[in-house]
């Protein structure tokens, strides 16, 4: 004899679900002393610029963090061939540590001779008066023209959460890919599992 699964079964299975996949994605950190005192979330990149003068690359990279542009701790601008290896690799880092609270503008090159460290530069208003002047972060790496097919930027808060985003290694302006938050993730499954309890409870009451 088959086993009938009644709809209180399927309903509870569904809220179930509902409340893993909204603990899942709520981030765990709160911000750090320097931020605008809000839970804790990843950076984003709010525009990425490629300019060539007098025979060197000007990358612009504006980052957003919620928390304040002082919540960020590093960004690490990366150049990667055909098969994604690394050609050269250029950074700067805002704090010795993600424990320190004094800032720095420090420009390391961990792989290759490209940085021209004279040159890049570092922008935030110290006096916001929006959202966007307290958020954002302008780094411009100005390198010397290196091989590569990919440009890899990653921005890592002090927390640890980060934002990455990889375009074409080409002059010009550069629209940035629009990171998938895991909010929306959390949502498209909540949807899926209001389907499938749908189709379930039909089943049960008005058969195939």
């Amino acid at each position: 004899m088959a086993c009938r699964i009644q709809p209180f079964m399927v309903i509870a299975f569904a809220a179930l679900l509902v409340f893993l996949l909204l603990s899942a994605s709520s981030p765990s950190a709160t911000a750090q002393e320097p931020g605008v005192t809000v839970i804790n979330v990843p950076p984003e990149f709010s525009a990425l610029d490629i300019r060539s003068r007098d025979g060197l690359h000007y990358i612009d990279v504006v980052v957003s963090d919620y928390n304040s542009w002082a919540d960020i701790f590093r960004v690490d601008l990366e150049i990667l061939d055909d098969i994604q290896s690394r050609v050269s690799h250029v950074q700067f880092q805002q704090y010795e540590t993600n424990e320190s609270q004094e800032r720095q503008t420090n420009f390391l090159e961990p792989l290759g001779s490209i940085l021209v460290r004279d040159l890049s530069l570092v922008l935030y208003d110290m006096e916001p008066d929006s959202i966007a002047e307290r958020s954002e972060m302008r780094i411009t790496f100005v390198i010397s023209p290196v091989k590569g097919r990919w440009l890899k930027v990653t921005a890592t808060d002090l927390g640890g959460l980060f934002a990455i985003a990889q375009v074409e290694y080409l002059t010009g302006t550069i629209g940035v890919p629009a990171a998938v938050h895991p909010l929306v993730i959390t949502m498209l499954a909540l949807a899926a599992s209001v389907v499938v309890v749908g189709i379930r409870l039909r089943r049960e009451y008005f058969g195939n």
